[in-house]
């Protein structure tokens, strides 16, 4: 699998799929980009911001852990470990706060729990996720070299997701359906 490492590419991309708070707004292109090469793109990338934005990828395509395992094989380890760490954030995010979105995300599925069990933490749907997104943030710290709150940066993912639904609400844009 070929690995895109043009940001404004893969911004673009990310566009496309209802990530649009990822500079710059206006990023042209990116519709050639495979959903597969993406979330490996993404998952690779030297940019944290393309990396957290991966979370919200998966919150907003949850069909998208379809490909998971595909493109877990075709990435380093370190990388692989990146993605692990995107899509359990993604899956424990979207338990703790499936009320909310609900509201934007009607007939969104939910994600399966993929990696838990073999990174070592709780069950996605213990404690309605909190537990697990604690666990990962320790875990997803210990695994890079420059310390930095994991948790925060999920919760800020977040936000990002919720004020994007929020715009398209306002705006009466259609929401993404799975």
């Amino acid at each position: 699998m070929r690995l895109v490492r043009d940001r404004v590419s893969l911004v673009a991309a990310m566009r496309e799929h209802g990530v649009d708070w990822l500079a710059p707004s206006d990023a042209p292109g990116g519709g050639s980009i495979e959903p597969a090469t993406l979330v490996a793109s993404l998952a690779a990338h030297d940019d944290p911001r393309l990396r957290a934005a991966l979370t919200g990828l998966f919150i907003l395509r949850p069909e998208f852990s379809a490909l998971v395992a595909e493109v877990r094989q075709a990435l380093e380890p370190t990388a692989c470990d990146e993605m692990s760490a995107r899509y359990m954030a993604a899956a424990y995010l979207q338990r703790l706060w499936r009320t909310r979105l609900g509201l934007y995300l009607e007939d969104s599925p939910e994600l399966p729990d993929l990696y838990s069990e073999s990174l070592g933490l709780p069950l996605a749907n213990q404690g309605y996720g909190k537990p697990g997104l604690l666990a990962l943030a320790e875990w997803h710290k210990q695994r890079t070299a420059m310390p930095y709150n994991r948790l925060a940066e999920y919760n800020r993912v977040l936000e990002h997701v919720f004020a994007s639904l929020k715009r398209r609400a306002i705006a009466h844009e259609p929401t993404l359906s799975g």
